[in-house]
């Protein structure tokens, strides 16, 4: 192969040849130096790269770039039934999602690079690029802000993934992985806030429910009473209910994903049944008269399945709006224009003093999921039960979130501690 050192016309000719007894090798050998060339801008000389190629190390085993490696990664995780994957394959919207962190945080940086390139300190330099990456320019603010710590952890997490499926037929190791024995942040991945959610009073619960309209009133209702995603609640039918019987439950089988595409829940585990109380059963029953076994629940104004950002825009946003305002101290009327009506109360005009009935936080109906189980762990419920009725994939997820709710006979405990250390303390007074 021939190049011109630099790329350009002036610069110096290099030239390159491979030979091998088989020929298949020496034209991999060529294949891996092209690549190598290109991906330098042709600004290697032909003893740089004779030096890498002809390297006995991890260099010389994978012609590969990272870009090439995604594509084939991609293309042998898509499932071979979208509506049935295997073990081992991705759901559709997950694979889609990990492809949008590659194209967006990942491979600008580093897809033009081998995978035998790719080592911790390139690791290292993509994750400083990453954190002083700006986001959401506007005119207000043309600088932007940085991207989140979880997005560059996101970021991490996907490329991980990616070249731990290299190894070891392209790549030795996964250069992406702590080695054993290290420190755990090694790359300067940033700290990531803890996530809080927000856990209503029952008086805020019942404040946003006399002011939700007809199409979210009984949707809030179940989601404050079961836990259950928006997404699955969206997508439930009447054949995923039984509410006759010593149990009564809900089936969880689909949820709604990006796109408006209904598809299998988030996790194995997220395909589940969800007991039910007699008030849910007496909300369902009436949503189940004259419905066929396939009919939407909780249907649109339209008929069909939600739009998640219509629903909180036209109905949700302006139900806590109204659950923020103070009859004795409304929010100042919009300015009457020369003609026509008064526009009515955006939900961000909202009252701003102290009164105790009204509500003063601006939950999302996400929200409701975690009201509910900071119910559920007040009334005594352990953590492994709550587990398994919100469908999370693991034991840990449901600690990190609820764990700090838990203080259950926790004053009791205290005081049997005071008391013990009390008579340790007069026995040796003694």
């Amino acid at each position: 192969m021939q190049w011109r050192l630099g790329g350009s016309r002036d610069g110096a000719w290099q030239s390159a040849t491979f030979t091998a007894e088989d020929p298949a090798a020496a034209e991999q050998l060529a294949g891996l130096a092209k690549v190598l060339v290109e991906s330098r801008g042709h600004r290697l000389t032909r003893d740089e790269v004779y030096a890498r190629v002809l390297d006995d190390g991890p260099k010389a085993q994978s012609a590969l770039t990272l870009a090439k490696w995604v594509k084939l990664w991609a293309e042998d995780r898509k499932p071979v039934r979208p509506d049935h994957p295997g073990v081992d394959e991705i759901q559709e919207d997950t694979l889609a999602g990990y492809l949008g962190v590659l194209k967006l945080r990942v491979l600008p940086f580093m897809g033009h690079m081998l995978l035998s390139e790719i080592d911790e300190d390139t690791i290292r330099d993509w994750v400083k690029w990453l954190k002083a990456t700006r986001v959401r320019r506007t005119k207000a603010n043309p600088t932007g802000r940085p991207i989140s710590a979880q997005s560059v952890r996101r970021a991490h997490g996907v490329l991980h993934q990616v070249l731990g499926a290299a190894v070891p037929k392209h790549i030795p190791y996964n250069p992406a992985a702590r080695p054993h024995g290290t420190r755990k942040n090694r790359v300067g991945l940033p700290k990531v806030i803890p996530f809080e959610g927000m856990f209503l009073t029952p008086y805020e619960v019942d404040l946003i429910y006399a002011n939700c309209d007809a199409s979210v009133k009984d949707l809030w209702f179940l989601l404050v009473r079961t836990g259950l995603r928006l997404g699955e609640a969206l997508v439930l039918r009447v054949q995923d209910v039984t509410l006759d019987g010593a149990h009564p439950e809900i089936r969880v089988r689909r949820a709604l994903k990006k796109g408006q595409r209904i598809g299998l829940p988030k996790s194995s585990k997220s395909r589940r049944e969800v007991s039910i109380s007699a008030a849910v059963v007496k909300m369902l029953r009436k949503r189940c008269k004259d419905k066929r076994p396939g009919d939407l629940l909780f249907p649109s104004t339209e008929g069909y399945v939600w739009r998640e950002n219509n629903l909180r825009r036209r109905h949700w946003l302006p139900a806590v709006a109204e659950a923020q305002r103070c009859a004795e101290h409304p929010p100042a009327l919009p300015p009457k224009p020369k003609a026509g009506p008064r526009r009515k109360l955006r939900p961000d005009e909202v009252s701003t003093c102290a009164c105790p009935g009204r509500l003063k936080r601006a939950p999302r109906l996400h929200d409701g999921r975690h009201t509910h189980v900071s119910q559920l762990i007040s009334e005594g419920w352990d953590l492994f039960k709550i587990q398994r009725r919100l469908g999370h994939q693991s034991y840990s997820t449901t600690v990190n979130i609820y764990g700090h709710l838990d203080k259950s006979n926790d004053a009791a405990n205290l005081d049997a501690l005071d008391r013990r250390l009390a008579m340790m303390h007069d026995e040796q007074a003694a």
